[in-house]
């Protein structure tokens, strides 16, 4: 086998196998455990704050009920995330992570760009080594690129495509990274990312993020893969 090669550890929602999932509690975990990131999602609360959440409802993981988008901070901040979080803000991450950990944030909304920019400017938070933004809709992925030129992007895939269009979808929205969320789409899906696949995106100039894994087999694999990041649930068994 290779030799190992060099790539982002990204803790997917935090040390989420650990904490609970999006919470301060989960990223400070991450931290200690050797994280290079944390992956995040972003909504939009009622009255505009970045909130961290995954779902754009609260039932999954708190105790409350309804849309974030249909409640203000003071209502969101009311409600249990797991083991007595509250749901964090994005300034609230930046805060705790600056010079430790950086982040990369999944935008899952409308609406949602032109405010995550704003605070990453404000919070002087924009460089690669500290942050990536990205979604799995094209759209906002743009929309961050046109605001904020200096900001690395990244545009998540779920389906499986042929090289030329995951790099040609990738360049429609000028963005510097493609994240391949295949890890329910084989039973080994190592086995979908071919020499030829890898090296056409790279040929491209793309940055290229695997999905979240925890399982040691396919995580032996993708260890040694020419790739800048890897997703994870564990990040101390990546």
């Amino acid at each position: 086998m290779n030799s190992p090669r060099r790539y982002l550890n990204i803790a997917h929602r935090g040390a989420s196998a650990y904490e609970p999932e999006n919470t301060l509690r989960a990223f400070r975990r991450a931290i200690e455990l050797g994280a290079d990131m944390s992956e995040l999602d972003a909504h939009l609360s009622k009255d505009g704050h970045v909130m961290i959440m995954h779902n754009a409802t609260v039932e999954k993981t708190t105790n409350g009920r309804g849309a974030i988008r249909e409640m203000t901070l003071a209502e969101l901040k009311r409600l249990d995330a797991g083991k007595g979080e509250q749901i964090p803000t994005l300034p609230e991450v930046i805060d705790l992570v600056r010079g430790k950990n950086g982040l990369y944030i999944e935008l899952k909304g409308e609406g949602t760009p032109p405010a995550v920019v704003k605070i990453l400017r404000d919070q002087n938070f924009t460089e690669r080594r500290q942050v990536i933004v990205g979604s799995f809709l094209a759209p906002l992925v743009q929309e961050v690129k046109e605001l904020a030129p200096e900001i690395a992007t990244s545009l998540l895939v779920g389906p499986v495509f042929p090289a030329d269009q995951l790099i040609a979808m990738t360049r429609a929205v000028n963005a510097d990274y493609v994240h391949l969320c295949w890890e329910n789409r084989h039973p080994t899906p190592h086995k979908l990312l071919t020499p030829e696949l890898l090296s056409a995106l790279r040929a491209a100039r793309l940055g290229i993020v695997l999905w979240h894994e925890e399982r040691p087999s396919e995580l032996e694999v993708l260890r040694t893969l020419d790739v800048d990041a890897i997703c994870t649930n564990t990040p101390d068994q990546l």
